[in-house]
């Protein structure tokens, strides 16, 4: 396996340059436009002033007249919900554009936007690339089993299907735990065959994906949490991918090869030795029929960028990998302990090539500052390609709207705030 390695200036330069962007709007600074909740069925705003366009050392990076920014989630404008987090994001092969997140409610006793207190799985579809979106709908709520007890519903994990008798369908993978405790956390999954208007009850995959030798019957157990694929190439191609992660600090890739009803999980590994946290595994295809899985990182010690993330490949659909770990990409210097996206940007030509984008935030400490980085070979080396403006900036997900414009959505808030206090919506126009 080819690890990745540091570039060299001339290489990061390359790749700097082969996907120069300009980026319009300021999220999370006062010139941000946010949608009314109320009237979130309008456009919510419209191209905002240009910034400085593009990356430092990417000169003459295209204008994008078309950019737009503007908050699509906001709990300070929800009467039920205290905040909203953990966007994901897909584009069906009709154009329609869905934004997935979880809604928070307050919950008694623990801190503002607690990670495992009442959770529901809160949607808004856009017609148009991004720039009117629908109301939001909750599509997953409360106990699956009946009952009054608070629920978590969370993670969410969706895949579309462009090819097959099913093309056109939306698999959303979630988990599920009681409000308030960990103790056991089961994924779920349901699909949509409208374009997400309306979907299918929720099904556990317990029996599927805990157990014997796959990941622990107690204790965490996550999807994504970013958008999953179908696969395109090789002999696995129809087959639905998406990273998990699980008690053990072990990252794993899971597959079904029906569409969705079934799943089966490949190979566990651990995140590196050398590092105590890791997690949050998104999942790529690359030209050759690979699958490239991403999780993040976070030292007990000194935090580094450089030490933020790692790699694993798997050659067989996802049902091993070639190394014994996850190993540290270098190159990816990114904000240590928060998830970053991984996306394919010829996905939406329907030919995955080897083109790669990564967003994450890229502070040393905090939350803040999210970016983009690119990769020409398969993510065998990285470089930065723009920075997004913001300012306090968590996690994200990202979407080919066209084969040119990207859609980003990531978590955000003003400097004196929080990155939880809402989820920012962009288009950017790629060189």
């Amino acid at each position: 396996m080819k690890t990745s390695t540091p570039s060299s200036p001339t290489r990061r330069a390359a790749i700097v340059g082969s996907i120069g962007a300009a980026v319009l709007g300021t999220a999370g600074v006062a010139g941000t436009l946010r949608a009314p909740q109320a009237s979130a069925d309008a456009r919510p705003g419209g191209a905002v002033a240009a910034s400085a366009p593009g990356a430092p050392g990417a000169p003459g990076a295209p204008a994008a007249a078309d950019d737009t920014s503007f908050t699509l989630f906001e709990g300070r404008q929800s009467e039920e919900f205290e905040c909203f987090r953990i966007p994901s994001l897909v584009t069906t092969p009709a154009g329609t554009t869905i934004a997935f997140v979880e809604g928070r409610r307050p919950f008694a006793g623990v801190d503002f936007c607690y990670d495992d207190g009442s959770i529901d799985i809160v949607m808004k579809r856009s017609s148009n690339g991004g720039t009117d979106w629908d109301p939001q709908e909750v599509i997953l709520t409360g106990n699956p089993w009946g009952g009054t007890a608070q629920a978590t519903r969370g993670n969410p994990v969706p895949i579309v299907l462009t090819h097959g008798k099913n093309a056109g369908r939306i698999v959303l993978l979630t988990t599920w735990n009681q409000a308030g405790t960990r103790e056991k956390r089961i994924p779920f999954v349901m699909h949509s065959d409208d374009d997400g208007k309306t979907w299918s009850e929720a099904s556990s995959l317990e029996d599927q994906l805990k157990g014997d030798d796959i990941a622990p019957v107690d204790g965490w157990y996550g999807t994504g949490p970013q958008h999953g694929i179908q696969m395109v190439h090789g002999e696995h191609a129809g087959r639905l991918a998406a990273g998990v992660y699980y008690e053990g600090r072990k990252g794993a890739i899971i597959v079904s090869d029906d569409d969705g009803v079934t799943w089966t999980q490949g190979q566990g590994i651990s995140g590196p030795e050398s590092v105590a946290h890791f997690g949050e595994v998104g999942v790529e295809e690359t030209a050759d029929g690979s699958l490239i899985a991403i999780g993040r990182l976070r030292d007990d010690g000194e935090k580094s960028t450089s030490r933020s993330r790692a790699v694993a490949r798997s050659t067989d659909g996802g049902e091993t990998f070639e190394t014994a770990t996850f190993e540290i990409v270098k190159d990816l210097e990114t904000t240590p302990g928060v998830h970053g996206a991984l996306i394919n940007r010829d996905q939406h030509g329907g030919d995955p090539g080897d083109r790669l984008l990564y967003s994450a935030p890229t502070d040393p400490e905090e939350r803040k500052h999210m970016a983009v980085f690119a990769s020409e070979d398969a993510g065998h080396s990285w470089a930065k390609a723009f920075d997004v403006p913001s300012e306090r900036a968590g996690y994200s997900d990202m979407t080919m709207l066209d084969d040119a414009v990207l859609g980003l959505l990531h978590e955000a808030g003003d400097e004196d705030g929080d990155a939880k206090d809402r989820i920012d919506w962009r288009r950017i126009t790629l060189a």
